[in-house]
């Protein structure tokens, strides 16, 4: 669901960030798509994120059809194509926790911060969330350290969790 250019944004500020796709669809905000500006033949800009279909209605439709959802975050990297804007891996402490706040509203108890929003969205039961992806597109030595840094801390509290990393957007990885 979120995968693909709009995880990282063309800069870390115009990343997708799953806490604003979530409670009241009327409050969510609309971000400019980084597709917006990747072309010389667009004159205006026309391509938005409105976050109405957001994690929680993501989660509902891949239970709605049996499929396993398969979200995917930030790893604190902007688009390698782009601007590569880094966070220090010093500063990665709240992507990082964004990671372990997502799989607690998929699947913590309704007595959890993010479980409880997830129940008050009207789905008090756990999502059995079984896999999250780390990254998307990124690659080398920038990548795998901050990859390293999520997985060990959603081992650490989600062991269970299968954490899935990019290889980058070549075939050689």
């Amino acid at each position: 669901m979120a995968g693909g250019c709009i995880v990282e944004g063309r800069t870390l500020e115009q990343r997708y960030q799953w806490k604003k796709t979530v409670g009241s669809v009327d409050d969510r905000e609309t971000l400019i798509n980084r597709w917006n500006v990747e072309f010389d033949h667009k004159k205006t800009p026309d391509y938005f994120q409105t976050f109405g279909l957001g994690f929680f209605e993501y989660f509902q439709l891949a239970e709605d059809i049996g499929a396993e959802p398969l979200p995917v975050l930030s790893c604190g990297i902007a688009c390698q194509f782009n601007t590569g804007e880094l966070v220090p891996l010093a500063e990665l402490d709240p992507y990082v926790q964004d990671a372990l706040d997502l799989i607690e509203f998929a699947n913590g108890a309704t007595t959890t911060k993010w479980g409880k929003l997830r129940a008050d969205m009207g789905h008090p039961q756990p999502f059995n969330l079984k896999m999250i992806g780390v990254g998307n597109e990124q690659w080398g030595p920038d990548y795998i350290s901050r990859y390293k840094v999520f997985e060990k801390a959603i081992r650490a509290n989600y062991p269970n969790i299968k954490i899935i990393s990019g290889s980058g957007p070549f075939p050689s990885g």
